[in-house]
């Protein structure tokens, strides 16, 4: 049989402006394959893959990836173990395909206290049952959840504990998440320090909010994410346990029930919401009333121009508010599309135009 074709290397990490956190190294170590052709007995190989994903995150060593082949894999996924600083554990797609992890019947994805150092990337999680937490949980610290589609879970998108620190949840399509049973459901419940939330599609989240930054978080930078149609405002800052020092830039809040911007009833402190576009949203841009959680920066408010909202096409026409308006300090290296930031000055929301 002929050899089977050179692995596609990894793409380079995202990048960014002076302000923005560095990301979580390539993984540069052997890598092993999943199929549902597979058996978990098996070495792994292109030829011979495992079966399961839960063995990868069972057996990859730092610096050590896998790729997974196209299938729907009816698995409960626990990553409790650590890759290194420089050598991160990496569990994605396999290039040009879209393996689909729905939880069978149980939660895609729970990413232990003891889970750090791991990135996953390029899923369809989907269908969690359960009336709290997520698709995706989060509990560990360093961490890349990114390219992934977010759907359809009974609660959350994507939940992170008040224990869990450095998560970047980047380049996500956050979507269709919540049936609020038993209380608010968000795209993205963020709790913890240090997160950085950018270049997501967060959008019909009928329940909650697209962003929850609450109870308790510190030092989160939320950027360059693009958010509509949540049932309440599209993102909330605050919370008694203490909400402080988080930064609110470049994002397009539009078209959601509530406010574009909120606070919680117990305010933020030393937190700062600007060069966002925030319109069509009924009760106004801007939440004021918060000493802490800084406007003063300025947003803009004129209609961000989508291609096709109905059609949820949130890319932007020419002329749009959210072009070239961004801060360049706070924006990634490139865009939901992979596509390179800026190409003059840097726009806010998920895209680049």
């Amino acid at each position: 049989a002929p050899p089977p074709p050179p692995v596609p290397p990894q793409p380079p990490p995202g990048g960014g402006g002076s302000s923005f956190p560095a990301p979580l190294p390539v993984s540069t170590g052997q890598v092993f394959y999943v199929a549902t052709t597979g058996s978990d007995a098996n070495p792994g190989t292109q030829a011979q893959p495992w079966r399961t994903v839960q063995k990868a995150l069972d057996v990859l060593q730092p610096g050590q990836r896998a790729l997974v082949r196209a299938g729907t894999y009816a698995e409960s996924l626990d990553m409790s173990r650590a890759g290194t600083p420089t050598a991160p554990i990496t569990v994605e797609n396999y290039p040009g395909e879209r393996p689909v992890v729905n939880g069978g019947g149980q939660r895609p994805l729970e990413i232990s206290s003891s889970g750090a150092y791991f990135r996953v990337r390029g899923f369809v999680f989907e269908n969690s049952p359960y009336n709290s937490g997520g698709n995706i949980d989060i509990y560990g610290h360093h961490l890349e959840i990114s390219a992934n589609d977010v759907r359809n879970a009974q609660d959350q998108g994507i939940y992170s504990d008040e224990d869990s620190h450095h998560a970047q949840i980047l380049g996500n399509l956050i979507h269709h998440n919540g049936e609020g049973v038993i209380h608010q459901s968000h795209g993205i419940y963020l709790q913890g320090n240090d997160h950085l939330v950018a270049n997501n599609l967060i959008h019909d989240h009928p329940e909650g909010f697209g962003i929850q930054v609450y109870d308790r978080n510190s030092r989160s930078l939320i950027t360059a994410n693009t958010v509509t149609g949540a049932g309440h405002s599209g993102i909330v800052v605050g919370g008694s346990g203490g909400v402080d020092h988080v930064v609110v830039v470049n994002n397009v809040f539009a078209f959601n029930a509530q406010w574009g911007i909120s606070h919680d009833s117990s305010c933020p402190t030393a937190s700062r919401a600007d060069h966002n576009v925030s319109f069509g949203n009924p009760y106004g841009p801007t939440r004021t009333g918060c000493s802490g959680l800084d406007f003063s920066g300025g947003n803009r408010t004129t209609d961000p121009l989508f291609v096709n909202y109905a059609g949820r096409d949130l890319h932007v026409e020419a002329g749009s508010p959210a072009v070239d308006y961004a801060l360049p300090q706070f924006s990634p290296g490139g865009d939901y599309d992979g596509r390179a930031r800026p190409q003059s000055a840097p726009d806010a929301g998920a895209y680049e135009r």
